[in-house]
This record gives C-alpha cells, structure tokens and sequence, in this order.
C-alpha cells in the first residue's frame, strides 16, 4: 500500500517537474522540446522548410496549393517571333539606295553612260567603274551582253521585296534604336510573312552575286582580268563582296529564326498530344 502511495506521489511530481524544467530553460533563452515542437518540426521537414523553436511565433507555412497553380500550365513561347537585328537594318539603309542607283545606270544605258545625256551628274563614278568592269563599259554593251541587264532585273525585284520587308517591320515596331546588336521583335501571323520574306530575299541576292562571280572565273576572268591587283581588290573585289557577306549573315540568321520556329511548333505540339 505505501509503496502504490508512494508511485501517486511519485507521477504526480513529474508533471510539475516538468514544467519547472521547462520555464527554467526557456530563462535561460533554451527551447524545450514539447510534442507540439516536435510535430512542427516533422511537418517543416516534409516541407523541407527550417522550424524556429519559438512557439509563441510559429513560423508561416506556404501553402503547396499555391505553387501547383502557378506552375500547372506551363507557357508554351510562340512558334516564330523573329527578331531583326539592327545590323540587318543598317545594311539595308545603307544597300538599297546603292542597288537602285546602281539598277537605273544598267536599264537607262546607254543614256546613262559616259557621253549620254543622263550620265552627269549621277552616274558620273560609273565612268571609272566602266573601265573596272567591262560588264558595265562600253565592251559589254556594244556587244550586245545581256547578263547586266538580266542582274539588273533581279536588282529591281530584290528593291521591292526589301521595300516590303521594311514596311512590315517599321510598321510593327516601338521604340527608339538601340545598340548595333539588339533586336526588334514582330509578333503574331504577321512574323511568319515577315521571316520568309526576308530568308527569301537574302537568299536571292547571295545566290546572284555568286552566279555574277562565277561568271567572271568561268570566262577566265574576261570582264576584270585587265585590272592591278590593288585596283581590282579595292574597286570590284571589296564592294561587290559586301553582297556575299551581309547577306550570308541574312541567311543565318533568318534561317535559325525559320528552324527555331519550327522546333518549338514541334515540340509543343507533341505535348499537346
């Protein structure tokens, strides 16, 4: 009998104990762990998130709820949104005036040649070009050569075919000029038109001035062949490789747009499916 009084007595200290313990230790600035402690901490480590022992100021939980409405439809970016850089753009400004001066010498001759009434004071440069390249000198057109004016109808079609594709991207575009290698964007159906237009045209204009050199290496270089070295890089080699390289960076880019475009039209339309 004493010793089952003596356990009563015994169980009923350790609930005061206890708590005595447990405000001695939080004077002291310690955490006593309690089973509400402990369950705040299991439930922080499932959501992998640290757990203050202050209980006074349990800390927030987010709710998992709220992360899967954000991230449960996943944004899907447009198939072609092309991006015409404004190196592209400054070659332009600066190219097609000189195709369509260029372009009126070829159709106007001979009126526009050395002696003709229309020669001075625009097409005056050309008097020394013609002697350059005989494709543009008398040579050529007293004999009757065609290529210049057949390249020349090319230059025409190539004119307008930029003339649109400027149209369509200052139409649509906002804000001031940037730096040389930023971008303007042409969103919607529209980007489409706009990205085959100017793939197209660049692609035209490379493929001629290859086929205006080629003429000149198969011909054993008949039309330039006369000419010093330093003259025929500075006068012809130069200016007409301006029409390789800029629109070969043309075709890259244009192209990386076209295949960028067709990789995300692809990829989402698999996860549609």
């Amino acid at each position: 009998m004493k010793s089952f009084t003596a356990l009563r007595r015994a169980a009923h200290r350790i609930p005061h104990e206890t708590l005595h313990a447990r405000r001695h230790s939080q004077h002291k600035g310690l955490a006593f762990p309690t089973p509400e402690h402990h369950f705040q901490i299991h439930r922080h480590n499932n959501t992998n998130k640290p757990c203050s022992g202050d209980l006074t100021n349990p800390p927030h939980l987010s709710n998992p709820s709220h992360h899967l409405h954000r991230h449960q439809t996943p944004l899907i970016p447009d198939p072609l949104v092309p991006h015409p850089s404004n190196l592209t753009l400054l070659w332009l400004a600066i190219s097609l005036p000189l195709v369509i001066w260029d372009t009126g010498y070829v159709v106007l001759r001979p009126h526009s040649m050395p002696g003709g009434a229309l020669h001075a004071p625009l097409w005056t440069p050309y008097a020394l070009y013609g002697t350059i390249d005989y494709m543009y000198g008398f040579p050529q057109w007293e004999a009757h050569n065609g290529f210049t004016l057949a390249q020349g109808s090319f230059n025409a079609v190539e004119t307008v075919a930029y003339g649109v594709y400027l149209y369509l991207v200052y139409r649509n575009l906002l804000g001031r000029l940037r730096g040389l290698g930023d971008s303007r964007t042409v969103e919607g159906r529209l980007a489409v038109w706009v990205v085959l237009l100017g793939y197209s045209t660049a692609f035209l204009t490379f493929t001629k001035t290859v086929l205006y050199w080629l003429n000149e290496v198969f011909s054993g270089f008949e039309n330039i062949g006369h000419n010093s070295w330093s003259s025929l890089f500075f006068l012809w080699i130069v200016p007409n490789g301006a029409w390789l390289v800029l629109p070969a960076y043309m075709i890259y880019v244009f192209g990386q747009e076209i295949i960028q475009g067709l990789l995300i039209a692809t990829d989402g339309g698999k996860k549609s499916r």
